[in-house]
């Protein structure tokens, strides 16, 4: 125990020293943490040449290694936090790391399957000793299992979950040193920021879980015959071990490769915008890792995926929501698209709308005047979000990871196709989602949903409050008051539907109408029981 305490402080130290080496020693002082050892190397250390705030955190982090990095990554994100310079500059950064060896990789295959990893008795019949990717947390490897398929095989490496632990546990200390020390930066909300990556880089080390990922969008994805998505070999799959099918296809930004292969490229780019709205609009769970090195082309034509790890959820709201802000400026509506951020409750409901859209303006005016193969709608959000401190924006952090996703997937279309309209292929998928869903027939089925919600919830409520009367009852039996609560309960349930059915009274059969009577129905009821 002592030594993990003495390991976390060498740690600590490491950082602090890091901070103040790169230009950062003032805010390492404010921290309040190992201030003799700052001040030291302030006067002993050579004149550090200043650089701009966004590159001084950009190699703090590189130096601090995986766990910082992939911070810095997610903060890059945020630009409805840091200032823009600082999150162009955090997006930079790469999560290279060498790989370990395969004697380590092999011990890590034994430890998981508890038997002999590769060979006649072995759990694979073949296994490459090179790996074919490696980042910070797991490396691939491909393999042949005993049947003949041919697999790859994600091995997580080893104590990386306890590294991780250890710095979650020093980050989420440091951002609370950050909030007590720096209250000019509440804003910042540091404690959350560090949580939210927590939970990413979490669900990142099961990759169990990250097997469920992939089954969900084979699931889901079924229908696109321009997608796939490789198989999950469940029986070789553990939190440590993840073994899909191996897929054989080009890298989508080897550009030269794929067209002299005959491919279509256009076609190509069209299937990836395709793709992407329909996991964001039609399922609401996308893919939210999509840079190059995880998609790939079959030799058919085929948009294949891998690497899921990282994913993004959007509620029903957060895509009404966000078809009708896109549709709004589409038609360059502006006003509306003000109107449309108070409505959803993403801006105080006492906003200046002028305000806002003279703010939207200033946003998508200077996008839009450019040539239409340089329109951005990512570049768009990105803007969008970085004006949520003006306006009291609530921050929306599935939506930050969305519009991370667009600017890769533009930057993958870009690539492919320079001269290519990436707002043209995104207007009709946009505009015949909203037709269906923002339309009469969509605000329709959304309205019966609404109602059967309510309905189901007035239906529950004699039984939700029996069961608060029941624990009310047992704990004022104690206080030898528990006659008191069905007088207490009776009289303000009696009262509640008095008043919704006073309010809706012109609306007979209403929902409201029904909720008030059934109050009053439970309220007399409540009284009888009392009485009995």
């Amino acid at each position: 125990m002592k030594f993990k305490g003495l390991r976390r402080n060498l740690r600590l130290l490491f950082i602090i020293h890091v901070l103040a080496t790169h230009g950062l020693a003032a805010m390492a002082v404010r921290l309040h943490i190992f201030r003799p050892y700052i001040w030291l190397l302030h006067l002993f250390s050579p004149e550090y040449k200043p650089k701009e705030l966004g590159v001084q955190i950009r190699l703090a982090l590189e130096r601090l290694g995986p766990s910082f990095i992939k911070f810095g990554q997610m903060l890059s994100t945020r630009v409805d936090l840091l200032p823009l310079d600082v999150a162009i500059e955090l997006k930079k950064l790469q999560d290279n790391v060498p790989p370990e060896p395969f004697s380590v990789i092999e011990q890590l295959l034994e430890k998981a399957y508890k038997k002999e990893a590769i060979g006649e008795q072995g759990v694979f019949a073949s296994f490459d000793e090179t790996p074919v990717a490696a980042a910070s947390i797991a490396q691939v490897h491909f393999a042949t299992l005993h049947n003949g398929r041919d697999v790859a095989v994600k091995v997580r490496r080893p104590h990386i979950d306890r590294t991780i632990e250890a710095d979650l546990s020093i980050l989420r200390m440091l951002a609370s040193l950050f909030e007590r020390y720096f209250p000019e930066y509440e804003r910042l909300k540091a404690p959350q920021v560090v949580e939210e990556f927590a939970v990413t880089i979490l669900g990142e080390l099961n990759l169990r879980s990250e097997g469920a990922h992939a089954s969900r969008f084979a699931d889901q994805l079924a229908d696109l015959e321009h997608v796939g998505v490789p198989e999950v070999f469940w029986d070789y799959t553990n939190q440590g071990v993840l073994v899909t099918e191996r897929i054989y296809g080009t890298p989508i930004d080897e550009r030269e490769a794929l067209a002299a292969a005959g491919h279509n490229l256009f076609e190509i780019c069209k299937n990836v915008q395709k793709l992407f709205f329909h996991m964001v609009f039609e399922d609401g769970y996308f893919h939210a890792d999509l840079h190059p090195g995880n998609i790939f082309v079959s030799s058919q034509g085929k948009i294949l995926l891998v690497d899921f790890g990282i994913v993004g959820r959007l509620e029903m709201q957060s895509r009404v929501y966000l078809a009708d802000m896109m549709l709004a400026f589409l038609q360059q509506d502006y006003k509306r698209a003000a109107e449309v951020h108070v409505e959803a409750g993403y801006v105080p409901y006492d906003t200046d709308v002028s305000a806002f859209e003279d703010a939207l303006r200033e946003i998508a005016v200077p996008i839009f005047n450019r040539p239409l193969k340089e329109i951005s709608l990512a570049e768009l959000l990105f803007y969008l979000f970085a004006v949520t401190e003006r306006f009291q924006m609530e921050t929306r952090p599935e939506l930050l990871l969305l519009q991370k996703s667009m600017v890769v997937i533009e930057g993958v279309t870009r690539e492919l196709e320079p001269e290519i309209n990436v707002w043209e292929l995104s207007k009709p998928l946009v505009a015949s989602w909203a037709l269906e869903h923002l339309g009469p027939k969509g605000k329709t089925k959304r309205l019966l949903a609404d109602t059967k919600h309510y309905v189901h919830a007035w239906m529950q409520l004699p039984e939700d409050i029996n069961n608060h009367f029941d624990q009310l009852q047992l704990r004022m039996s104690k206080r030898q008051q528990g006659p008191r609560v069905y007088s207490y309960l009776s009289i303000l349930s009696a009262i509640a539907g008095g008043v919704i059915l006073g309010l809706n009274w012109s609306e007979i059969y209403s929902l409201e109408w029904m909720m008030g009577i059934g109050l009053i129905a439970i309220g007399v009821g409540l009284h009888w029981m009392h009485r009995l």
